[in-house]
């Protein structure tokens, strides 16, 4: 799990959010947990327990994430449909909770919103009384459980004000300036691998090159991006590119890439490595940028993940990323 997929930079505002639901504590401290995935899905557990069986309950179809227990399992589809919310927040794709919530929170106002996460919590519970004493409530139970704890529940009202206001655009990817290359990278992690993507452009979005690929990983989130951004600077030093603008939607990682020279953990130590392997005439900016911005090295990490290999490319870069990469040269 990234930790810029649990609440550093593009998700800052869905923090702010969670304390003001007008709801009960418990119900606040179970939406903050969501944002964090740190509840005991089967998915979860088995990454502790390795012979643990991660399957759903309840379709045995897919593996029992937190998205999917709580929106993707036809269980819980049933629940959410039943009080009539079968539009975008049921219909969307997600990866993660804190962005469905996110988006949720685009359409519906603050009451409205915390009787929807009321609602999530009673799944859950539902999901619980399943897993520890193998009873299954109805649909209309669970929902009307929902609303009596709260009076007036509702989940849709369009004429309030949404607790996240829409943005006009979608922000895309930034030209670097004449000379400078831009490298965006990005990792994940998926049990014991590490997947990682990178794609370097010139101020005119032209490709000049990039990796992705799969490697074993026993160490966290961060120290996957740090490898990432290692794998960033041996290309850096492979096409000796002297003026480079190095871009990540981690704002932990860039944090500590700018304050290098003060961090003295372990992980500073590794950083000031990596930047002293490079001669002194290569000159390096670190930029964070939201998630919007950096969709090609993300789409190069799945595309690794699904194929299981490691590549590098200059121009023939994989068709399954050329739709993005062109959208990002346009705008």
């Amino acid at each position: 799990m990234n930790l810029k997929h649990v609440g550093f930079g593009p998700h800052r505002l869905f923090w702010k959010l969670v304390w003001k639901l007008q709801t009960l504590p418990k119900i606040k401290v179970f939406c903050w947990r969501l944002g964090h995935d740190i509840l005991p899905t089967y998915e979860n557990i088995s990454k502790i327990r390795r012979d643990f069986d991660c399957m759903c309950l309840h379709c045995g179809i897919e593996k029992e994430t937190l998205i999917h227990a709580l929106k993707d399992c036809p269980r819980a589809r049933v629940v959410l449909m039943y009080g009539g919310l079968n539009n975008a927040p049921v219909e969307g794709c997600y990866r993660r909770c804190v962005d469905w919530i996110e988006d949720a929170a685009r359409s519906l106002d603050k009451k409205a919103l915390s009787d929807f996460v009321t609602m999530l919590w009673n799944i859950w519970n539902s999901r619980n009384n399943k897993f520890f004493r193998n009873t299954e409530d109805e649909a209309w139970v669970i929902w009307d459980r929902a609303a009596g704890l709260n009076r007036k529940f509702r989940i849709f009202n369009f004429l309030e004000r949404s607790m996240i206001p829409k943005s006009d655009a979608e922000k895309g990817w930034q030209n670097p300036g004449a000379g400078v290359v831009k490298i965006n990278f990005d990792a994940a992690v998926d049990g014991s691998r590490m997947i990682f993507g990178l794609v370097a452009r010139d101020h005119k979005g032209f490709m000049l090159g990039g990796r992705a690929g799969v490697l074993e990983n026993q160490t966290g989130a961060e120290w996957a991006e740090l490898q990432a951004f290692a794998e960033s600077v041996e290309l850096v030093r492979e096409k000796r590119w002297l003026k480079v603008e190095l871009e990540s939607d981690c704002a932990n990682l860039v944090n500590r890439l700018n304050k290098a020279r003060v961090d003295f953990s372990s992980y500073g130590y590794r950083i000031r490595q990596l930047l002293n392997s490079v001669d002194s005439c290569f000159t390096f900016n670190f930029v964070w940028a939201p998630h919007c911005c950096n969709k090609v090295a993300d789409q190069l990490s799945v595309w690794a993940f699904k194929n299981n290999c490691t590549k590098a490319f200059d121009m023939d870069y994989p068709i399954e990323i050329h739709d993005v990469i062109l959208k990002d040269a346009i705008n």
